[in-house]
């Protein structure tokens, strides 16, 4: 996005399509409580199998409005396509056009309506007991991450990885006071540039593979000491996190260093051969954990270092994901407000190379990883934690392991296995959430 241009952003009605539990009807049941006739209709199809939701998704040029010969349908100033019943004859033009069957009809007044919002509070959103349905203020989001991109254009690394995005991202909430600190890995690239060629307005330090935390240190202190609140930030691998940095950024968390931490974590050495690291899901096939007659991938649990550094004392940690930027964005102004302490965020960051998946997958993967709780959202702030994204009902976690070639190998049993672990996770942070829960909204929010 370019420094001074405002795009029009609308807030909308997101739909996880194909996600809802069989036979759930509480989204018809809100809307027809809301409007008479519901606007959402409820599709169970067993021998799809598919259980899902379907309504108007308020196409930014929709194709019904332009069928309508009466001009019975148009766009408000908010984006919302709104049919007026009074000048609508019936025809049915509207439905033939709409090819995502977002519009209904009522055949006893032989008028079409649709879905319009609830005028910004959808009833069906607020009714959807396991989050398939949310309203997105889209609007927010953007403001969010208003910051201009600090980075130069075009893919630095492979097309559509999640580590770039990542760190896109995150730095149009950071903003211009910062550093960037990077070590040896993929996204180290971005920060510092290639041969004399730089890729970024920021000022940026690259630092091995076993001292990013404590380079960031010295850093922090001399900044401190002249009177100056740059911050500095780590975008840095879980090779150079969980493994053979961790004891400086094991250390850094222990004397309360001011410094803002983030892990892509794309669970192996990606940059050198897709070797496996300690974060690497069990299960999951690398050069280094190969499989064949006597090893299936991975036989380790991988290790839980967003936990380890809220144990360490860090005054604030979060994991996150690209698939709920609004809950990305949130953690790290929290991050950025931490100034007592080390502040760590992990980012999960799927390598469609390393893990085998489709080049335009990784962000279906980071949702699916939420969903069925492979990867949960959750803060601790000062040691209190929250979940921030709850998944009542939980996807099989065949959902997940099915976009990546590096699980094709496990059967009914590792599979099992690979979900008690991940419910084992969840059950772990809902514990520490009910034991020591973290406000709703506290001061950061």
């Amino acid at each position: 996005m370019t420094a001074g241009i405002n795009p029009v952003v609308r807030d909308t009605l997101a739909i996880a399509f194909g996600a809802c539990p069989p036979a759930c009807r509480e989204c018809v049941k809100a809307c027809e409580h809301q409007r008479s006739l519901a606007r959402i209709v409820a599709l169970d199809l067993p021998e799809a199998p598919f259980h899902g939701a379907v309504t108007c998704l308020q196409c930014s040029e929709p194709a019904c409005r332009d069928a309508c010969p009466t001009g019975a349908i148009a766009q408000d100033e908010k984006g919302v396509t709104r049919l007026d019943s009074g000048r609508c004859v019936g025809c049915g033009a509207c439905a033939i056009a709409c090819e995502w069957g977002g519009i209904n009809f009522d055949f006893a007044a032989a008028r079409a309506f649709k879905c319009d919002t609830c005028d910004g509070r959808p009833a069906c959103a607020a009714a959807c007991p396991t989050g398939v349905l949310r309203w997105v203020e889209s609007a927010a989001l953007m403001r969010q991450y208003r910051e201009p991109d600090l980075f130069t254009r075009g893919a630095s690394l492979c097309p559509g990885c999640v580590a770039e995005l990542g760190f896109r991202m995150a730095f149009r909430v950071i903003g211009e006071d910062a550093i960037v600190f990077a070590a040896p890995g993929c996204a180290c690239a971005l920060a510092n540039g290639f041969g004399d060629k730089a890729t970024t307005r920021l000022p940026a330090v690259m630092c091995l593979m076993t001292n990013g935390p404590s380079i960031m240190t010295g850093v922090a202190r001399r900044l401190r000491q002249i009177g100056k609140q740059t911050r500095c930030v780590a975008f840095i691998g879980d090779g150079a996190t969980a493994d053979v940095g961790f004891q400086p950024l094991s250390g850094a968390a222990e004397r309360g260093e001011p410094i803002v931490y983030i892990c892509y974590d794309n669970e192996g050495y990606m940059n050198t051969g897709v070797q496996r690291s300690a974060t690497t899901t069990a299960g999951a096939r690398t050069m280094t954990t190969p499989v064949g007659p006597h090893l299936k991938g991975k036989t380790q649990a991988p290790k839980e270092v967003p936990l380890l550094m809220a144990f360490h004392g860090a005054a604030y940690v979060a994991t996150a994901s690209i698939a709920y930027p609004e809950d990305f964005a949130a953690k790290l102004k929290r991050a950025l407000a931490s100034n007592d302490g080390l502040a760590y965020v992990h980012l999960y960051a799927p390598c469609y190379v390393g893990w085998e998946s489709p080049m335009d997958s990784v962000v279906e993967i980071s949702r699916r990883a939420v969903e069925t709780r492979m990867f949960p959202l959750w803060e601790a702030d000062h040691g209190r934690f929250r979940i921030t994204h709850p998944i009542a009902r939980p996807r099989p976690v065949g959902d997940f392991t099915r976009l990546l070639g590096r699980f094709r190998h496990l059967g009914p049993a590792e599979l099992d296995a690979l979900g008690r672990q991940a419910e084992d996770r969840y059950r772990r942070i809902e514990a520490l959430s009910a034991a020591m829960p973290l406000a709703e909204e506290h001061p950061r929010q």
